[in-house]
């Protein structure tokens, strides 16, 4: 009787160990990709997102980059990145990596973002699977 509780505990433990690793390399990689935007935003123009989008995905890790959805950068200003960045705003990256947590008998994910659900009819366009985990940073463009 303790040896399958053990068990189910231990397991327990490496997929969350596993699914913070992931948040962390998640987390850094957004980071990166915040800085990009800041120390060369202005300078780049309009190609200021898609080199931080790509200083990103390449700082990644050991994440499946093709799982990594960011969301469109938005600026304090209103602009997103259809337009330059402009020195002194704010600009915020986001991105999202799926993930799952379920406990055990119980039907609870821990996960922290809800994703999309057809069953149930939720929708997250920046979750695309059932649940994701999510990093955002928010810089001042240089």
């Amino acid at each position: 009787m303790v040896l399958p509780l053990l068990s189910m505990m231990l397991v327990s433990i490496i997929f969350g160990g596993i699914m913070f690793y992931n948040y962390v390399e998640l987390a850094n990689a957004v980071a990166v990709g915040a800085r990009q935007l800041a120390a060369n935003g202005a300078n780049e123009g309009t190609n200021a997102c898609s080199t931080a989008n790509t200083a990103l995905l390449n700082s990644a890790g050991n994440l499946n980059t093709s799982l990594i959805t960011i969301a469109p950068e938005t600026f304090a200003s209103g602009n997103k990145c259809t337009t330059a960045p402009v020195s002194g705003d704010a600009a915020t990256v986001t991105a999202t990596y799926p993930c799952n947590l379920p406990i055990p008998f119980t039907g609870i994910n821990l996960c922290p973002v809800q994703g999309t659900n057809p069953g149930t009819g939720t929708t997250n366009p920046n979750c695309p699977t059932l649940y994701c985990m999510s990093a955002t940073t928010t810089v001042s463009i240089e």
